[in-house]
């Protein structure tokens, strides 16, 4: 009983940064770890990553046949240093590993934002609320693993070292964020540029972002233009998805530069498709009720996100466009640290903490809003942890878990997407229907069957089923494992 209450005496002394940090980690896990456990995680990204951090703990390059049917660099897919130092953890923490990862980041950007605003406790604390209530965040944690969380999550440190006055921890940073992903060099870029404006009267950080600024161009120009194409078998960069600007980057920019008026109407509009009408105007009421608006008295924060609309606006898919899957995660820091910077410039103490309140009560608001609503292709129950479909499965997981350990740990494997994820922690595997040399496919009959439709996918188990090649080591209500004879 004594050591009970102990236990107790000390969690109540923590400092309050913590507790909400750790109820922050419960919430996340609830969202990202249990969607894993229910084989609601995918071949892309968690599943090609994963792999990705078997090769580099082996110390070799992967090859991206877990999704493409001619081998390739992954470097050629996403420039992504970030799986090089997560790999050596999937010894430990296996198909768990980056899932971790992403929720340690998160964690860590709010106790970045907690220290931006550290002089002031109550600035501090709701920052760091809002930070880690925001929609972005949700969404993101609902659809796997992607670097571009990780990313976002240490920009709050950067703001963090040029308020310190830390020079070389601020160029560390920034050369640490080019890292994880091709396209965050241009965001870099545009922050580095929003910072030199908020600095503009001390002459030597002001100069020293500018730099760095342009520096962040050449290495993304460099990156997109010479590196990643030298990777990939046709020698082109292949995410450039803006067909509507034109079949180039440099042919995108020219079209932003001399048609302006034109580019603008493509911006706010839907060119795409009518299933995707109001989309933007969506996120900007998500955004806007969860303070954006307040940035307008600090444009230079604004600055920063101009690359961020660009990317998602412009872009070949509708999915893109609102407030779903990881593609509002760089609005997180941004708004956190501009949204309350500019609340703390209020003069009067109790309206500073009035319009705190509000914003995070706001960005919670959202926040519900958005997990209750369905967006495009993601499930309800991926995001919405305060239900409880989220934490069912419309058949026995057990099952399939069962299946898995009958898949020796070196063998080449095959497997519907949402199932390769914990398999992929091996040599090689591939996302049916790709099957190549693969010595084992296993299917959940009940579960997705992207890419193949509803009809082909029951059409291929049956074929399984009744051919001679494959025998069948597992054929249940939920699951069929098949080995090649």
């Amino acid at each position: 009983m004594n050591r009970l209450k102990n236990t107790y005496t000390a969690f109540k002394q923590l400092p309050e940064k913590y507790l909400i940090v750790l109820a922050f980690a419960i919430i996340y896990s609830l969202v990202s770890l249990v969607n894993h456990y229910l084989l609601r995680t995918y071949a892309l990204d968690l599943g090609l990553y994963t792999n990705a951090l078997y090769d580099y703990s082996h110390f070799q390059w992967n090859d991206s046949t877990t999704f493409k049917v001619e081998p390739q660099n992954l470097m050629g897919d996403h420039f992504d240093f970030y799986l090089m130092f997560y790999s050596p953890f999937v010894w430990i923490f296996g198909s768990y590993t980056l899932l971790i990862f992403q929720i340690i980041s998160i964690l860590f950007g709010g106790l970045g934002v907690y220290r931006y605003f550290k002089e002031n406790r109550f600035l501090a604390t709701s920052a760091m609320l809002f930070f880690y209530s925001f929609f972005g965040v949700y969404t993101a944690l609902s659809y796997d693993f992607h670097n571009s969380v990780v990313i976002a999550m240490l920009v709050p440190w950067l703001f963090v070292f040029t308020k310190e006055r830390k020079m070389k921890w601020a160029a560390f940073f920034i050369v640490l964020l080019w890292l994880g992903k091709e396209n965050s060099g241009l965001w870099i870029a545009f922050i580095c540029f929003g910072l030199s404006l908020l600095n503009w009267k001390e002459k030597r950080w002001r100069n020293f972002f500018i730099l760095a600024g342009f520096a962040s161009m050449v290495y993304f120009i460099s990156v997109l233009k010479l590196i990643m194409p030298a990777l990939t078998p046709d020698g082109v960069y292949p995410h450039f998805d803006y067909t509507i600007l034109g079949g180039t980057m440099t042919e995108a920019v020219k079209r932003l530069i001399f048609h302006p008026v034109d580019s603008f109407q493509l911006f706010i509009s839907n060119f795409k498709d009518p299933v995707a009408d109001n989309t933007k105007s969506d996120l900007f009421k998500y955004l806007l009720f969860s303070g954006m608006a307040l940035l307008i008295i600090r444009p230079a924060y604004l600055l920063m996100l101009i690359p961020i609309f660009f990317q998602k606006f412009f872009h070949d898919s509708i999915n893109i466009w609102g407030a779903g899957y990881h593609y509002c995660i760089e609005f997180t820091p941004i708004l956190a640290i501009g949204v309350f910077e500019v609340i703390g410039k209020l003069k009067k103490e109790w309206f500073k903490r009035t319009a705190g309140v509000v914003i995070v009560i706001l960005a919670i608001i959202m926040t519900n809003k958005r997990i209750g609503e369905p967006y495009f292709y993601a499930p309800v129950e991926n995001i919405d942890f305060l239900s409880k479909a989220h934490y069912k499965k419309q058949y026995n997981v057990e099952t399939v878990y069962e299946a898995f350990k009958l898949i020796p740990k070196d063998a080449v494997v095959s497997s519907q997407s949402n199932l390769l994820p914990h398999l992929a922690n091996r040599d090689f595997c591939y996302m049916y229907p790709v099957i190549n040399d693969a010595e084992y496919v296993i299917l959940a009959k009940e579960d997705t069957s992207y890419p193949l439709s509803d009809s082909m996918f029951q059409v291929e188990i049956q074929n399984f089923q009744q051919s001679k090649e494959w025998i069948k080591l597992v054929d249940n209500n939920e699951v069929l494992l098949v080995k090649k004879r």
